[in-house]
């Protein structure tokens, strides 16, 4: 994917409109990665103090299953990745506006549990010497979950485990059965186990050659753009990357600093 523009083509996109405020009594739908969930809660309560008049509402699901909702024609008017993947392939089939793509956050894999590691623990002594279940996003169909296959594979590591492995259908749920008890370990983004009261433990997976990077992008056919381009500019400001950071969020290499 395109990294493509950060804040001067925001500025170029929003000089197209008459101000670089929304209408009054915009409604704003943000189909959202669910890593994001909690972050979206404080971003939307301090992104009303510069938008008073657009209203928010997210649609949160793991990123591919957004993406096949706005190719099956569901509304949104933006698109909030934790998948490059997925950003391209709408991006490719003209489903997203391509001058609006930028990356807005990083985030790394950890190994997760309610209890803590000890300092000299290693990853894959300790993932194969537990006797617990180990939570991962389904593979196929979840980022967190292929990202989590491709950094076990690397390391020679997917097959022995992979009779131990419970899926989960997004990232949250993965956090969910480690909290619940459902399972003893878990692979889920360093973000999810900062923001988690329950997760004590986190330990970096080996085998990430690259961060995960999260991408937004207006949608192609949204009827309100010029809001969806002024949240997305919220987010890759100052004020949005302080939060993104507070929860947990790498900066991203081209988001605004």
């Amino acid at each position: 994917m395109k990294k493509m523009i950060g804040m001067i083509g925001m500025a170029v996109l929003l000089s197209g409109c008459t101000n670089t405020t929304a209408e009054n009594g915009d409604e704003l739908l943000v189909s959202t990665a669910s890593s994001l969930t909690e972050v979206m809660k404080k971003m939307e309560e301090e992104f009303h103090h510069v938008e008073p008049d657009i209203e928010l509402s997210f649609n949160y699901g793991s990123s591919s299953k957004l993406r096949s909702q706005i190719e099956q024609g569901a509304p949104a008017d933006l698109f909030l990745s934790a998948s490059e993947k997925d950003m391209e392939q709408l991006e490719s089939e003209q489903l997203v506006k391509a001058e609006t793509v930028v990356p807005f956050a990083e985030n790394r894999l950890v190994l997760a549990s309610l209890e803590e590691f000890p300092k000299t623990a290693d990853f894959t002594e300790t993932v194969m010497t537990a006797e617990e279940t180990i939570a991962i996003g389904e593979p196929d169909s979840v980022p967190v979950g292929n990202f989590t296959k491709q950094a076990l594979d690397s390391q020679g590591l997917w097959q022995p485990l992979e009779g131990r492995l419970i899926y989960a259908k997004d990232a949250r749920q993965v956090v969910t059965y480690i909290e619940s008890g459902n399972a003893g370990l878990g692979i889920v983004y360093s973000s999810d186990a900062v923001i988690s009261q329950e997760i004590k433990g986190a330990l970096e997976v080996p085998g990430q050659e690259n961060p995960v990077v999260y991408p937004g992008a207006v949608v192609a056919d949204s009827e309100n753009q010029q809001a969806a381009l002024a949240f997305l500019d919220f987010i890759t400001g100052p004020k949005g990357q302080a939060i993104l950071g507070q929860y947990g969020f790498l900066p991203a290499n081209e988001a605004t600093p």
